[in-house]
């Protein structure tokens, strides 16, 4: 999937306050994860760790990509490497915890990512995180495939955010 793309890669619900996001990626079930759990892989396509360490039942604080500021703290719910990772996730000014899940399974020569973000906060789009999970996971794939991703983050969202907010449900 080319990073220019709009192509939906998922559906955000305001009935059920979720967004999901299912994508291919390249490379193996070991790598998607370490992607998403290794603090050293994290700052290439999400954003650094500022504190605590992602694993088993541990509590840990994201800064967002981009120049905002923005964190997310995240305490594991579930983590079975490397195919399920489930946690809590609180991005600042939201008022109440979401559940971010994601499975990864093999799939042909690369690796299906399922998604799903939800018991969205009521002040939370899910059409946003639909957009930006999208935007994010375009970010791992470039890394993933020894790229550089997109350098505007926040341009990449407002391009995708459109098609997102009209198709939800």
């Amino acid at each position: 999937m080319s990073e220019t793309t709009t192509t939906l890669l998922g559906q955000a619900s305001r009935t059920r306050r979720e967004a999901r996001l299912e994508r291919v990626l390249p490379g193996t079930p070991d790598a998607v994860w370490a992607a998403w759990t290794d603090p050293a892989l994290l700052p290439s396509w999400f954003g650094p760790v500022l504190a605590g360490v992602p694993g088993p039942d541990q509590e840990y604080v994201l800064e967002g990509r981009g120049d905002h500021g923005d964190t997310i703290t995240c305490r594991v719910l579930r983590w079975r490497e490397p195919e399920l990772l489930e946690h809590t996730w609180r991005y600042i000014g939201e008022s109440a915890d979401s559940v971010l899940r994601v499975e990864i399974s093999p799939a042909g020569d690369g690796t299906l990512l399922r998604l799903r973000h939800g018991d969205l906060p009521p002040e939370v789009d899910p059409a946003d995180y639909c957009a930006g999970w999208h935007m994010y996971t375009d970010a791992m794939e470039a890394r993933l495939q020894g790229r550089e991703p997109v350098a505007d983050s926040d341009a990449r969202w407002l391009e995708l955010l459109p098609a997102y907010s009209a198709a939800a449900e």
